[in-house]
């Protein structure tokens, strides 16, 4: 997997949620902040607050979390985090296992509030919209 997101393959594609996460990037690098560096424990630390998933972290500050549901990947690119869905696919009897884009964010805490959101959806359970998760992470 590479290092950083590929922005012209996402300008390029013709997939719309891809075309929405380019235009998000370039919203949040517009906003010159950087992302903090954040230690292990510090990770860990806002994880907890989060009991469904575990969290792990990665050499090179990557953070593997898995969910109820699902696998993700997140990745400090410096002013944003991606994070990185873990899809299955089915082809010639064999199973492939790959990573995606599902979004970017600019706080680490809402990213973990999205997967819990994610997992929530797709166990059928009400969804939550972005206010009631501003709200939450303002909380924490």
């Amino acid at each position: 997997m590479r290092d950083e997101l590929n922005l012209r393959a996402l300008k390029h594609s013709k997939k719309r949620k891809h075309r929405k996460i380019y235009d998000k990037v370039h919203r949040i690098i517009r906003m010159k902040k950087e992302t903090p560096e954040l230690s292990e424990k510090e990770i860990i630390s806002i994880s907890s607050n989060y009991p469904t998933l575990d969290v792990a972290v990665i050499m090179g500050g990557s953070i593997s979390v898995k969910s109820k549901n699902d696998s993700w990947l997140i990745m400090n690119e410096g002013s944003y985090y991606a994070l990185y869905h873990r899809g299955t696919s089915f082809k010639n009897g064999k199973v492939r296992e790959h990573y995606h884009i599902q979004d970017v964010f600019y706080d680490l805490k809402y990213t973990f509030l999205s997967i819990v959101s994610h997992d929530k959806h797709k166990l059928g359970l009400k969804g939550w919209n972005p206010y009631k998760m501003g709200k939450m992470v303002e909380n924490i």
